[in-house]
């Protein structure tokens, strides 16, 4: 790879982390020009490598499905990475914030959109099933129940530092896998 097709990449990662710490403070409406100046590059360059907003938007999307992919095979040994992955989100709580108003940007029945789903639904399948044969998920859980789940850690948003979200995300999950009963 060229020295300038390494900055090009190295650009494209910088403005993707941008917009993740952007959209995390401002909302996925944040004016774009706000993430060109947090990394430190200019209008040009963001326009290279993105033609607008829903474009990085699911560039986000893609690189959390690649995080959520990488994610779900290491745990795909375990008759429990099911409940492994969903334990992950705590540590993971500044992506689900920053992607958390997508459908604000894009639909969700847009091509693209669907082609998001159907790829998530195909990372987490394996996992629920294994968790179901193993007694450790309900036998009618589904991938789109797993998109309430992480709805539900987002609720550890109300934290104001990172530090407080991971302890409200902490205590989210374990409600969620331990439930309210005493």
């Amino acid at each position: 790879m060229s020295l300038r097709q390494e900055r090009a990449t190295q650009n494209r990662e910088e403005l993707l982390a941008a917009a993740i710490r952007i959209f995390r403070m401002h909302g996925i409406n944040a004016p774009l020009q706000l993430i060109i100046d947090d990394a430190q590059v200019g209008r040009a360059t963001f326009y290279r490598n993105f033609a607008d907003r829903r474009e990085l938007v699911l560039a986000l999307m893609e690189q959390a499905l690649n995080r959520l992919e990488y994610r779900a095979r290491q745990h795909a040994q375990y008759h429990d990475g099911f409940i492994r992955l969903i334990y992950d989100h705590i540590h993971n709580i500044p992506y689900l914030t920053a992607l958390m108003e997508y459908w604000r940007v894009i639909d969700r029945h847009d091509p693209a959109m669907v082609q998001i789903y159907q790829r998530r639904d195909s990372i987490l399948q394996p996992l629920i099933d294994t968790a179901i044969q193993h007694g450790l998920c309900r036998a009618d859980f589904s991938p789109q129940d797993y998109a309430m789940v992480t709805s539900i850690l987002r609720s550890a948003l109300q934290g104001y530092t990172h530090a407080e979200q991971e302890q409200l995300a902490t205590r989210a999950v374990e409600l969620l896998l331990n439930g309210i009963r005493a």
